[in-house]
């Protein structure tokens, strides 16, 4: 029960990361969440410090890429948090293996629905990217399948890719998963205002 309330949780961050439905997705986080902590119950505030310092940080390495460090410590803190909870390693890893396999289930759902971070644009971090205001709607009219470009940032799925000459920055999907900065890649598909690329 507490494990699929954790998931719950995990799955109202990523509603709320990967679609327009920001204000569902993060209520939904919050309420699983609050019931997890409250039915498993806590004496101290630490556990909770812990556990929301960690998720905090697990996002905020989605968002900046190539960051890497805050991403492995933002994991310690969270199961840091949730193992001075529960006081016992065995239930910790089963909620928390329970919790992630669902969330991976409903990502992989979405981003084969089209979601990606995308949805989110006016909160991810552009790094080391001065980009000009484009029309992109007329932009990618001119981007066929095949189309040949660099990754301006880390794809993961999501980010920005840059065509031949062409300096405007386009959002695409990457369908081989993370894709590093300055990597060559291809566009495997180009359907309305969605770009999906590959490796080259």
């Amino acid at each position: 029960m507490e494990g699929l309330l954790l998931g719950l949780g995990f799955i109202g961050i990523v509603i709320a990361i990967l679609t327009p439905f920001f204000k569902s997705g993060a209520g939904l986080a919050l309420i699983s969440m609050a019931a997890y902590f409250h039915f498993i119950g806590t004496e101290t505030w630490l556990p909770i410090v812990l556990f929301t310092a960690g998720l905090l940080l697990i996002v905020f390495e989605i968002f900046v890429p190539e960051f890497g460090i805050a991403g492995i410590i933002g994991v310690i803190l969270l199961i840091l948090g949730l193992y001075l909870t529960i006081g016992d390693l065995g239930q910790t890893v089963r909620d928390l293996s329970l919790s992630v396999v669902i969330t991976a289930g409903v990502i992989i759902y979405l981003i084969k629905n089209g979601y990606s971070l995308s949805n989110v644009n006016k909160l991810v971090l552009q790094t080391n990217i001065q980009s000009t205001k484009t029309d992109e709607t007329v932009g990618k009219g001119r981007i066929a399948v095949d189309a040949e470009g660099i990754a301006a940032t880390a794809l993961r799925p999501s980010g920005k890719v840059t065509f031949d000459d062409d300096p405007t920055l386009y959002d695409v999907l990457s369908t081989d998963g993370h894709i590093s900065k300055g990597t060559p890649v291809i566009v495997d598909r180009v359907k309305g205002t969605k770009i999906t690329v590959r490796k080259k």
